[in-house]
């Protein structure tokens, strides 16, 4: 039997929507002791299950996160991904679908976006997510994989020890009532997305964010050959990462010849990349749009699926495939 209970979630998702509960998400919820992997459930079986289906496991054997890694699933991590078919106009809208669930973890102020949607406290991970996106139909089928420490103090915090350090008069609850409410968030994220768009979603999303203004070396370089086994477990983490679907395959801006470029990071650019641009004016090759920074210096557009961003040593990386 899953520790988690999928009934209680159940009764709080089927409230109205104005008391917390949600139409579509979660309305078919599946919980488990132990899972190879929710989002390969979801991937496999997605289809079949439906618009909204929810799956949840107490433990993961074989948890996925970016680049195919591994990850540990501690009791005390909540672990869930969910399918949604997003209704748009183009599937040149894919690259901001990484940025949807980024702001949905209920404690503002005391966390911070790194990109693309990696959420921490200071220099500890708290929460993260994997993405696949497919384009059918006229719709995006999007399945997200969240991985959230709710009471896990190890092996870097959780949002009790957030809420105790910050004097909070309450702890973070149950994982069905913290699910329930994420879900309707991202519920309203995901209505607000399909008829409007990201531009609606952008300013939040860049407030939280940890970067406007970050300067960063962008080492262009071959990254070195990596074996399998060395790479295919992360134990420094107990939540995934965001890959971006491969309708968003874009060229990355490069410093010319593997050399080393310090670039300042301005925002988003209008094709969902990371916008950056160089310091000290090089002309390097510039980005996919192709013009001049807000400073002079090329500008180049930088994809999660290409490139490795390590915040504790200011430098984005190729990354190694």
């Amino acid at each position: 039997m899953p520790a988690f209970d999928a009934a209680e979630c159940s009764r709080r998702l089927a409230q109205p929507v104005t008391e917390g509960g949600t139409r579509t998400m979660g309305r078919v919820l599946l919980a488990a002791a132990t899972l190879d992997s929710t989002q390969e459930l979801l991937r496999s079986h997605g289809a079949l299950l439906g618009d909204g289906v929810v799956a949840v496991a107490d433990r993961q054997t074989s948890g996925k996160g970016r680049g195919g890694n591994q990850w540990t699933s501690p009791l005390g991590c909540l672990m869930f991904s969910a399918l949604r078919r997003l209704r748009v106009s183009s599937p040149a809208q894919a690259p901001f679908i990484n940025y949807l669930d980024a702001g949905l973890v209920p404690l503002p102020g005391l966390l911070r976006i790194k990109w693309p949607n990696d959420i921490y406290s200071g220099d500890l991970k708290v929460a993260g997510a994997l993405i696949h996106t497919t384009w059918q139909g006229g719709c995006f089928n999007v399945i997200t994989g969240i991985g959230l420490n709710v009471n896990n103090r190890t092996p870097t915090t959780c949002l009790d020890e957030l809420l105790e350090r910050a004097a909070a008069e309450r702890s973070a609850g149950e994982q069905e009532a913290v699910l329930t409410g994420i879900l309707a968030a991202l519920e309203e994220v995901y209505d607000i997305f399909e008829e409007h768009g990201f531009a609606p979603l952008e300013a939040e999303y860049l407030t939280n964010w940890l970067h406007t203004g970050q300067v960063l070396d962008f080492d262009n370089s071959e990254p070195p050959a990596t074996s399998p086994s060395s790479s295919a477990t992360t134990t420094t983490t107990t939540t995934t990462t965001t890959t971006t679907p491969s309708t968003t395959g874009r060229s990355t801006g490069t410093g010319g010849g593997g050399a080393v470029t310090r670039l300042i990071i301005r925002g988003l650019s209008p094709s969902g990349f990371l916008l950056a641009e160089d310091v000290e004016g090089g002309a390097g090759v510039a980005g996919a749009d192709g013009g001049g920074g807000c400073g002079g210096g090329a500008r180049y557009e930088l994809t999660p699926d290409g490139n490795s961003l390590d915040m504790m040593k200011g430098l984005i990386r190729r990354k190694v495939q």
